[in-house]
């Protein structure tokens, strides 16, 4: 384990002991000046309550704490124990291939884990176990992320056929919308929902086929999304910033990512955004099937305008159906062609091996 790998697990561990000791001493009984325990308990209840959180809301606040703060240590612990117990008996080994393989097993948890997250998005929270209640407001920023990257397609598909872009915006409920002027609306209807699919698509492939790269590329991502943040975004109707809450969040977020975390953290969350982006975006396209004339007030949505524009004999839904399939082909052929077909070679190399 490299110096900056250590020092960032032993950050996180540090991290994590002082969340539960402090986090649990200002909220018990123990702590009795001034009102400060008092107000961080409200705080994190009504927190709780707005995100429909019951099962945080009612739980003690000591043990909110000790529950989400012990995982991030045990994890820190085994992962510095490992690196410990690797540099005692490490051997010469091929340094590539063993990135590779270690760079395949991350992604596939990667993968699991953001199909775990997936399947207890939209549970009833009023019967959610902890676990489900815990995890499912962790959803929330990335989907408000995948109407950023909806827009920005947009915006980019504008830029590129001639057009100009007057701004994006994303709001608090996660809808979004991009005003530009010109352009071909050909490609720039379907660049929302394609864009976002495309996008986490060719990041898992990336990220999980190609892991030198991992460091450099949260770090280009996380300044691109600065960006576009700050040259394209505006305030919603409400007056809401919350696209520029999201975009320049994110984005220090990914160049935080590459410039300091080791590469197997990067590796493990870009696969899990990337998941999570991509299925998100199906999910989008999805909804507009079952809803494929509905809009914003008396804004078509993209399904229904590219419909009327061009395809007059092809319903909305249809539109989005289709637009449903290509997007499922490329993150299946992300998942395919970045994971399973490196798995297989690597199978086939270790048999290989054992035989020869």
């Amino acid at each position: 384990m490299g110096k900056r790998s250590r020092l960032f697990w032993i950050a996180l561990l540090i991290l994590s002991i002082s969340w539960i000791a402090w986090g649990s001493f200002l909220t018990s009984d123990a702590y009795e000046e001034g009102r400060l325990g008092s107000d961080l308990s409200a705080e994190i209840r009504t927190i709780s309550s707005d995100l429909r959180v019951d099962a945080l809301a009612d739980l003690p606040m000591p043990i909110f704490f000790l529950l989400t703060g012990l995982p991030f240590g045990l994890i820190s612990v085994f992962v510095l124990w490992r690196g410990h117990k690797r540099g005692a008996t490490a051997t010469a080994t091929d340094p590539d291939r063993a990135m590779r393989r270690q760079s395949l097993l991350v992604s596939l948890l990667a993968l699991f884990f953001a199909l775990f997250l997936w399947n207890i998005r939209g549970a009833p929270q009023a019967n959610a176990d902890f676990l489900t209640a815990t995890l499912s407001p962790l959803l929330w920023p990335v989907s408000l992320f995948v109407t950023f990257i909806h827009e920005a397609g947009h915006s980019l598909a504008a830029l590129i056929t001639g057009g100009e872009v007057l701004g994006f915006t994303v709001s608090p409920d996660g809808s979004g919308l991009a005003t530009i002027a010109g352009g071909n609306l050909a490609l720039i209807l379907p660049a929302g929902y394609l864009g976002a699919a495309l996008f986490g698509s060719l990041l898992f492939f990336l990220t999980s086929r190609y892991p030198k790269w991992t460091r450099g590329l949260s770090v280009f991502l996380g300044l691109a999304v600065i960006l576009l943040t700050v040259f394209f975004s505006v305030r919603d109707a409400n007056g809401a910033i919350t696209v520029q809450l999201v975009g320049i969040g994110f984005g220090v977020a990914m160049v935080a990512l590459g410039w300091l975390a080791p590469r197997i953290i990067n590796i493990f969350l870009l696969d899990t955004l990337a998941i999570l982006t991509g299925l998100n975006a199906v999910m989008d396209v999805s909804y507009l099937i079952r809803h494929g004339d509905e809009g914003i007030g008396e804004i078509m949505n993209d399904a229904a305008a590219f419909a009327t524009e061009y395809t007059p004999l092809l319903s909305p839904s249809l539109v989005a159906l289709i637009w449903s399939g290509v997007s499922l082909l490329m993150l299946g052929a992300a998942v395919y062609f970045g994971l399973f077909k490196p798995v297989s070679g690597e199978i086939g190399e270790a048999v290989k091996g054992k035989n020869g």
